[in-house]
């Protein structure tokens, strides 16, 4: 069986619907063989005392549920999850802290965790359900239909972006930490990344979440509009470049050299770069300025994740090709 890290961020819902959250995590028929709470609070807490959660605590324990509360570093629930991404777990399950799956969701998203996968998820319900359409999934669609995770899925659906909760393959892609501190669009950026590393993305039927949307703390506590139209923005600047391989080089003309001979082999590339002389590239200000976050693209910091041993060469054709 997989391992399965539950990774939960949570900010202005502690004593609200993160509770019910936990409670249907601990519900769950399947397990997670852990579960990671992100603290972003403003005021972090020692909640080892409070009435409430320390109960939930011994039920976790009781279970067999390993589990861990983080202090986190108050910037956002991307930056959290890209930590979960990253903590050597198989897949992350993702909830929100006001989603209640229920009791079947990670069973049922495990059954579709084939070799060829990189995401999973289900219905996602904000009482009272209305939609029961046929959205697409289409990413060029994004801005003309519902999300396809809102409707009934009847059947299984390969879609090209998911939705506020899901199951994903851990380490193959970054959040985008370049996005304001709501992190809007986060889950878009990424799951499509996933998908154009070759993976596939799946809705499923028989795993409904319930997103009850609360009216305060996560995105909605603090934000302003100008977050949302900066996060929007990078959305709009990585969709426009969709149909390539966006390649960064922020490092030295060794680098540069290393990596012109892996360039014939990726599909479609549009490289930002600092030694235009030797590799034709947009500069690496212009990646910033567009994506908002390039240490996803840092070849050193990845190969340090992937714990590697062979050449440059070969960790740039993993990152590219």
């Amino acid at each position: 069986m997989p391992n399965v890290l539950c990774s939960i961020s949570t900010r202005g819902r502690t004593h609200t619907t993160l509770p019910m959250a936990l409670q249907a995590i601990i519900n769950q028929t399947r397990k997670p063989d852990k579960l990671v709470i992100f603290d972003d609070n403003d005021e972090h807490q020692d909640l080892r005392s409070d009435p409430l959660f320390s109960q939930l605590f011994r039920i976790l324990d009781q279970k067999e549920i390993a589990w861990e509360w983080l202090f986190a570093g108050k910037k956002g629930q991307h930056h959290n999850h890209q930590i979960a991404n990253w903590m050597g777990y198989e897949w992350v399950w993702r909830v929100d802290d006001d989603a209640l799956p229920e009791p079947n969701v990670l069973q049922n998203l495990l059954k579709h965790a084939a070799p060829n996968v990189g995401g999973v998820g289900g219905s996602v319900f904000t009482p009272p359900h209305k939609f029961d359409g046929n959205a697409t999934g289409k990413i060029d669609n994004i801005y003309a239909e519902p999300n396809p995770q809102w409707q009934t899925i009847k059947k299984v659906k390969e879609v090209d972006h998911l939705h506020c909760t899901f199951l994903y393959r851990a380490g193959i892609y970054d959040y985008n930490l370049g996005l304001s501190r709501v992190a809007h669009r986060e889950e878009t950026l990424f799951t499509f990344g996933l998908k154009q590393k070759g993976y596939k993305l799946l809705v499923v039927p028989s795993a409904v979440t319930w997103h009850l949307k609360a009216p305060s703390g996560g995105i909605r506590m603090g934000s302003n509009e100008s977050m949302f139209a900066h996060d929007e923005q990078i959305f709009c600047n990585t969709m426009a470049f969709k149909d390539h391989t966006i390649v960064v080089l922020n490092g030295g003309m060794g680098d540069h050299l290393v990596f012109s001979h892996v360039l014939p082999a990726i599909k479609n590339p549009v490289v930002f770069g600092c030694y235009p002389e030797i590799i034709p590239s947009k500069s690496i200000a212009e990646a910033q300025s567009l994506f908002g976050d390039i240490e996803m693209f840092n070849i050193y910091g990845k190969m340090n994740r992937w714990n590697w041993k062979s050449s440059l060469e070969d960790a740039y054709r993993k990152l590219y090709a």
